[in-house]
């Protein structure tokens, strides 16, 4: 395996999801450094909910989520960055390389294009309130599961297990259970 095939992680208490966008507000060097060569490479890097060791250092979850950046700018040290995310990954491998965790990852196949049921008629407005511009009735199950995912107020184990879902009529039940569950519908 060349260094080419290891993919930056970004290791956050936080989840990306496939489509969705994602501010992040970046200043510590090892992060700054991988924005930088992210930029300059057109490549994308990896987003993972991770779990302190208590020593400085984290585990990822195994599954995460490409991420693109979209828009930057910033100042006086702090860089501001705005990212949508891409594929799943599942990691196959991943080890730290200095201060920065890397990963040998697998792609996830695209879900299936389903349209949302009558019975999300909750979210498809909770959805129209978050995109604005694009009728939530052009969208399908997968786009607007992995947008409400990314907005809802859950915790980010909720939000992990709805990352590895493959279903898309499967993570909008659990969207609605977790709005029910949480007040939110």
């Amino acid at each position: 395996m060349t260094e080419t095939d290891w993919t930056p992680l970004f290791l956050l208490r936080t989840v990306l999801f496939p489509k969705a966008l994602l501010g992040l507000r970046i200043f510590e060097p090892r992060y700054l450094d991988m924005i930088s060569a992210s930029l300059r490479q057109g490549r994308d890097f990896g987003i993972c909910l991770s779990h302190s060791w208590g020593d400085g250092h984290a585990e990822p979850e195994l599954v995460g989520t490409l991420a693109r950046i979209v828009d930057w700018g910033g100042e006086a040290g702090v860089l501001q960055i705005q990212v949508q995310g891409q594929e799943r990954f599942t990691i196959q491998d991943w080890r730290y390389d200095g201060p920065l965790a890397v990963a040998s990852i697998h792609c996830w196949v695209a879900e299936p294009i389903v349209p949302m049921r009558r019975e999300n008629e909750v979210l498809r407005r909770i959805l129209e309130d978050l995109i604005g511009k694009v009728p939530a009735t052009e969208i399908d199950a997968s786009s607007a599961g992995m947008i409400l995912a990314q907005a809802l107020p859950a915790s980010p184990e909720e939000k992990q297990q709805l990352l590895v879902i493959q279903d898309p009529i499967e993570r909008l039940r659990r969207i609605a259970d977790l709005l029910g569950q949480h007040g939110g519908a």
